[in-house]
């Protein structure tokens, strides 16, 4: 294999947690006497951690919010999602096999997430227990991604360095990450952007499907 480590998003690469985070966020705005939103626009929401997840949630709403509302909500919806995580979410097709393989091949596995710390560990090790070398959310003192901080504390912890990497993700906050931190992307469409999104923001290693993986790390 041409790296020693595949680091991972979570959301929109490993799992799709769509549903659960529609679910977990329309509980909080109903909390808050909000309408319900749809998960397509859920989905465009997601990326770049939980509080700029609930401004634009808030941000779609004709009007404008104060700081009040959105600190209610993300609260709402912190303590909701805690209990209800794992609600409406679950692997790719495929993506477990896959790991799998590549920790046959002698990988080692990261997984990190602008999620916020205690999901993300809850959610790899429900999911995929034993397989991932380094699992990492957003942390209080350290920049999310694309800041390169996360992928930096995360090579340091292995002692790998950044071209022995290579970053999985579905978005352009992961093609951001990848380039800031000095490491080659694989951009996948399984996840909640399209090709053409992708494309747009720099992707030039395209994967449809989580089986075609190690073809891309070869």
């Amino acid at each position: 294999m041409r790296y020693r480590l595949a680091c991972f998003d979570l959301d929109g690469t490993l799992l799709d947690t769509l549903g659960g985070l529609t679910v977990s966020l329309n509980a909080a705005r109903r909390m808050n006497n909000l309408d319900p939103q749809s998960d397509e626009q859920v989905r465009t929401f997601i990326n770049n951690g939980v509080v700029k997840f609930i401004e634009r949630s808030l941000n779609a709403d004709p009007g404008i919010y104060d700081e009040e509302l959105k600190n209610r909500i993300l609260k709402d919806f912190k303590n909701y999602y805690s209990s209800h995580y794992l609600e409406n979410t679950r692997p790719y097709n495929g993506i477990h096999e896959e790991l799998i393989r590549l920790k046959s091949d002698g990988m080692l596995l990261a997984c990190i997430s602008n999620k916020d710390d205690e999901p993300s560990q809850k959610l790899v090790e429900h999911f995929f227990p034993g397989l991932f070398d380094y699992v990492r959310g957003s942390v209080e003192g350290v920049e999310r991604k694309p800041s390169p901080e996360p992928i930096e504390k995360c090579l340091y912890s292995l002692g790998i360095e950044n071209g022995d990497t290579v970053y999985i993700g579905d978005s352009d906050t992961d093609i951001q990450t990848a380039r800031n931190s000095g490491m080659d992307i694989i951009s996948c469409t399984w996840g909640y952007r399209t090709r053409g999104f992708l494309v747009e923001n720099g992707a030039d290693k395209i994967c449809t499907a989580p089986m075609d993986l190690r073809n891309f790390m070869r």
